[in-house]
């Protein structure tokens, strides 16, 4: 009776084997993964923490990128008032690396106003202009506004992921950016996109 469940066994077991897929070396592919944006998110007390953001868009054109970016800009406030801010981001293609050309907010996932009383759009109009235009050891260098730290800060840390992301993949050999205008929208919609 045991040989004989055994040998019915086998059959069953050759298949699964059969039916998992793999890559090299036997692992498993994830769907969805190269979307993943790895990020180093700065809470309110300065803490860094490694936090996955997400492409939910890359669309390639001749001299640039166009990208959507789902990603967490505060964790320290309850999930009632933050969610995932939805950030659309073209970025050209430059042998000296990328540089912003166009940035705003689909969906705004921070506080309407922040804990000092700086609000969305003051950030939209004081702060995402001073990120278009500018490359990625350009944005390193930017200060962030006082009493928006959390949102300018974590801004910039996209902004940065994204970059360095952008520049390993995109390395563009022989491109020059150099007549291309910057254009920062305020808007909250995604016209022109």
């Amino acid at each position: 009776m045991r040989k004989a469940a055994l040998l019915a066994l086998l059959p069953l077991l050759a298949l699964a084997g059969c039916a998992t897929t793999g890559g090299p070396a036997g692992g498993t592919d994830v769907i969805g993964v190269e979307q993943i944006l790895p990020y180093v998110h700065i809470d309110g007390f300065g803490t860094p923490t490694d936090t996955p953001a997400w492409i939910a868009w890359e669309f390639e054109a001749l001299g640039y990128v166009k990208y959507q970016i789902a990603y967490t800009s505060c964790t320290c406030r309850p999930e009632s008032i933050n969610a995932r801010s939805l950030l659309y981001v073209e970025v050209s293609k430059d042998e000296r690396g990328g540089k912003i050309r166009k940035l705003s907010f689909d969906h705004w996932g921070d506080s309407p106003k922040m804990p000092s009383g700086v609000t969305r759009k003051e950030i939209e109009d004081g702060f995402m202009p001073l990120l278009v235009g500018q490359r990625l050891d350009d944005i390193r260098a930017l200060d962030a506004i006082s009493g928006a730290t959390v949102t300018t800060v974590n801004l910039k840390q996209i902004t940065d992921a994204l970059l360095t992301y952008h520049n390993a993949k995109y390395p563009a050999v022989g491109m020059n950016d150099d007549g291309d205008k910057a254009d920062a929208t305020s808007s909250a919609t995604s016209e022109g996109w």
